[in-house]
């Protein structure tokens, strides 16, 4: 499972094939010394992206367009965990861009990142939709009466009810199609979105990953 896990974040284009989101040369022992630390929210640090950079990721489809910054997350992110950080950040546009191929969210204000976490998402004959979307309604407090099961910080993204909300996470679990987040960071996330927020979900190519990496690298 932590294989197909991409944080976004990665402060090179490097590990999209490989599925991490630190420098090529962090090895296990490193990534568990800056686990025994844990990562303020407020902490993590910031990479900004040359116009090269930024177009070759969004060519594979790893950031929108116009991205101008990632955050710089110390260690790989597994289900639950998540970094935030909006601080110095300009009020500006808020994006959301999910990967199911990496199981990663970012967020984005502005052209820079300001949230990412690992998701669940819709499991096989419940696959979550592929797309652009804009988020319609906000409920904080919603409960599915389909499947009688609480789906808290909840933002609609179509009128068949596919959300983006708080969930359990698990390597082991999945969705009837919504994109299930850390609570605390959809709590964080519901605060900062706004009914007409744009919400792009994608499912990588590596091929295009690898291309990216390669000119990233050449």
């Amino acid at each position: 499972m932590r294989g197909w896990i991409v944080g976004l974040p990665l402060g090179a284009l490097a590990l999209a094939t490989v599925g991490y989101n630190h420098d090529a040369a962090s090895s296990v022992a490193a990534d568990q010394a800056a686990r025994a630390a844990p990562l303020h929210p407020a902490q993590a640090g910031r990479t900004f992206l040359s116009s090269q950079e930024a177009a070759a990721a969004a060519q594979a489809g790893l950031v929108p367009a116009g991205t101008k910054s990632l955050l710089d997350t110390k260690y790989r992110l597994r289900h639950g965990e998540y970094d935030w950080n909006d601080t110095d950040i300009p009020a500006g546009k808020l994006s959301v861009w999910v990967d199911l191929r990496r199981q990663m969210i970012s967020v984005f204000r502005g052209g820079h990142e300001i949230g990412t976490a690992v998701i669940v998402y819709g499991a096989e004959g419940m696959q979550s939709p592929l797309g652009t979307f804009k988020i319609l309604n906000k409920d904080a407090d919603y409960h599915s009466r389909s499947y009688d099961a609480p789906m808290p910080y909840s933002m609609f993204i179509t009128d068949t009810g596919i959300a983006l909300h708080g969930s359990p996470m698990s390597s082991r679990r999945a969705t009837h199609g919504c994109i299930g987040l850390p609570v605390d960071f959809a709590r964080l996330l519901f605060a900062a979105a706004q009914r007409g927020d744009t919400v792009e979900v994608v499912r990588t190519d590596p091929r295009s990953v690898a291309a990216a990496e390669s000119r990233r690298f050449s």
